[in-house]
């Protein structure tokens, strides 16, 4: 929530901010919590002259009396009341204006940074368009598009764009918030996508994730997406890493063949596995190597 400090004293930039997010009559708005602020600071005011006046007088009215002055003590007695009953207005004045800038308050959004693009949704935001283009572009590439909704709020105009752009794609849609109150309606998802595509997940409650690796399992050794010489040959250095350990293993069985000593065969093996673990991500050498040697023997 925006506070008072802020609007009193950036109150152009407040406004350009507001207007910027498209909030309605921003200007208008921010006039009438500055209006509401001033009543409640001369209201305030005046109540401390009051209290100021009130505390005068009380102390005169002992003095006059212990002068004689009973009919003065009596004359500031009254404007004493007099000022009672009305600080009482003025205070209620005071906290209505209060309550009133309050509730406005809670009704205006905070202001974007002044580098945050114009712009409420793909339409007519250059970094929500940006997104919009950016999936499209890789999903044109793809060979499988994992695409996310939000179950719990309808479908929204660039959702549309994107399920409508990836139409007959190798897709799988995941569903995510299935444990809140689902707004997203299925019968409108399956005009873009199939059933058995939709898998339903919580990533805050880690629900889901088994039905997504056991769905991208099948979809690859099925076939269903890129084959398995374009998975596995898919860059250079993968490549280059696999004849590193084919040379490898050629040298192994080369030391077996010459019977040389083990520490030779573990070598080679070693460069073996450093180039496979360069793929895969698992380069724990010694580990494989000792259960080589343990359940074969090698050199006889």
């Amino acid at each position: 929530m925006l506070t008072i400090k802020q609007i009193t004293e950036n109150t152009e930039e407040v406004i350009r901010g507001l207007e910027k997010k498209h909030f309605k009559d921003a200007k208008a708005t921010i006039e009438q919590v500055l209006a509401f602020n001033d009543k409640r600071r001369s209201t305030q005011n005046q109540l401390d002259k009051n209290l100021a006046e009130v505390n005068s007088l009380s102390k005169s009215i002992g003095q006059l009396m212990k002068e004689g002055k009973k009919e003065d003590a009596e004359t500031a007695k009254a404007r004493v009341a007099e000022i009672k009953e009305t600080s009482k207005a003025l205070q209620a004045e005071m906290d209505k204006a209060q309550e009133d800038m309050t509730n406005l308050l809670y009704t205006i959004p905070n202001v974007p940074y002044d580098s945050v693009p114009e712009g409420v949704s793909a339409e007519d935001n250059v970094v929500e368009k940006m997104g919009v283009e950016k999936s499209k572009a890789y999903a044109e590439t793809a060979d499988l598009v994992i695409m996310m909704l939000d179950g719990s709020r309808p479908l929204e105009e660039e959702d549309k764009e994107i399920l409508s752009f990836i139409r007959g794609k190798k897709t799988i849609v995941l569903l995510n918030k299935v444990d809140l109150a689902q707004k997203l309606s299925l019968e409108e998802l399956a005009e873009y996508v199939p059933q058995e595509q939709i898998l339903f997940i919580s990533v805050k409650e880690n629900d889901g994730f088994d039905a997504l690796l056991d769905a991208l399992k099948n979809m690859f050794l099925d076939g269903h997406t890129a084959t398995a010489e374009d998975a596995m040959l898919g860059n250079t250095r993968h490549k280059d890493a696999l004849y590193r350990a084919k040379e490898a293993m050629e040298h192994c069985m080369e030391t077996i063949t010459m019977r040389m000593p083990e520490d030779f065969i573990s070598m080679d093996l070693q460069d073996a596995n450093r180039a496979l673990g360069e793929i895969t991500g698992d380069t724990s050498d010694e580990e494989i190597i000792d259960r080589i040697f343990t359940k074969f023997c090698l050199g006889k």
